[in-house]
């Protein structure tokens, strides 16, 4: 039996009526909000309590073009920075060849007041190779015979003395360095006179022999040609003296020098050719009365 509190025969509402009772609610919700703003605070809280929702809906996508991005700067800054180190090594090229000019502008530079010396002949000359035998102090020169060469000939750079030419060819000469153990060059201490023989010590420098203990001499001097070999003019710059020591067991003193000529480095040299002295014949006056210009 039905309960006393029921209809025993009642009856729902059809899905036509529900829907078009949704209908009802619907446009009157869309009225009162678009004409009197009622529902701005329900959207509010709507709004607010899916923040989170649509942040993590969106969070996938920012994270792909985030890595989209980085992948894509990463390569930019690689392009970037490939080209900044090709640009820095070609600016440094340029800045070494900058420097290189301008050493052998100053080379050429002191090599052409060198040419000043009255009766003397220059040959110009650059350095082709250093010789085979590393330990020989020699170096090789473009000129040889064809420009006049010939053995015994000093060989000059901008700072100083390099050396003698040994060796000549038709179209190159070997140079021996004045730091050879076989080369010797007499010189003179620039500030005090004293003259003395510098030797090559075979390993870059030189050492100035015989000089007795007593010697007025100290670390500084400037070594000079003495000219007295009549194989280098005097007064041309040799080397610099480095060392000077004392020892008890013998009565002359240990001189280092090292040599002022850039041995290791300098590209043109000069070849100097002293100029041969033309030696008139004296002349005979004529017997007295004979007239000038015709026989007796």
């Amino acid at each position: 039996m039905a309960a006393p509190d029921r209809l025993m025969f009642a009856r729902r509402l059809g899905p036509a009526a529900r829907l078009f009772i949704w209908l009802l609610i619907g446009v009157a919700c869309v009225i009162a909000d678009t004409r009197y703003r009622a529902l701005e605070g329900l959207r509010s809280g709507l709004a607010v309590l899916t923040q989170p929702l649509r942040v993590a809906m969106r969070a996938p996508g920012d994270v792909v073009s985030e890595l989209g991005g980085f992948f894509v700067r990463h390569r930019q800054l690689q392009q970037e920075r490939d080209a900044l180190l090709a640009e820095r090594a070609r600016q440094s090229v340029s800045v070494n060849l900058a420097r290189e000019l301008a050493r052998e502008n100053a080379e050429l530079r002191a090599l052409l007041q060198l040419q000043t010396r009255p009766g003397q002949q220059v040959v110009h000359a650059a350095l082709l190779y250093k010789g085979q035998d590393w330990f020989a102090q020699r170096i090789a020169l473009d000129q040889g015979a064809g420009s006049g060469l010939r053995s015994g000939l000093p060989v000059v750079d901008a700072r100083g003395l390099m050396g003698q030419v040994s060796r000549v060819y038709p179209g190159s000469s070997e140079v021996t360095l004045v730091s050879s153990p076989q080369h010797l060059t007499p010189v003179f201490v620039e500030r005090t006179g004293q003259r003395g023989l510098a030797a090559g010590s075979g390993q870059g420098g030189l050492e100035l022999r015989y000089m007795p203990a007593q010697t007025d001499i100290r670390p500084g001097d400037r070594l000079l040609t003495s000219g007295i070999d009549r194989v280098y003019p005097a007064g041309i710059p040799v080397a610099s003296v480095t060392r000077v020591s004392r020892s008890q067991s013998s009565p002359y003193l240990r001189v280092e020098c090292l040599p002022l000529a850039g041995l290791e480095h300098s590209r043109a040299v000069l070849v100097l050719i002293a100029e041969p002295r033309v030696i008139q014949p004296p002349t005979t006056p004529p017997p007295a009365g004979t007239p000038q210009g015709g026989k007796p």
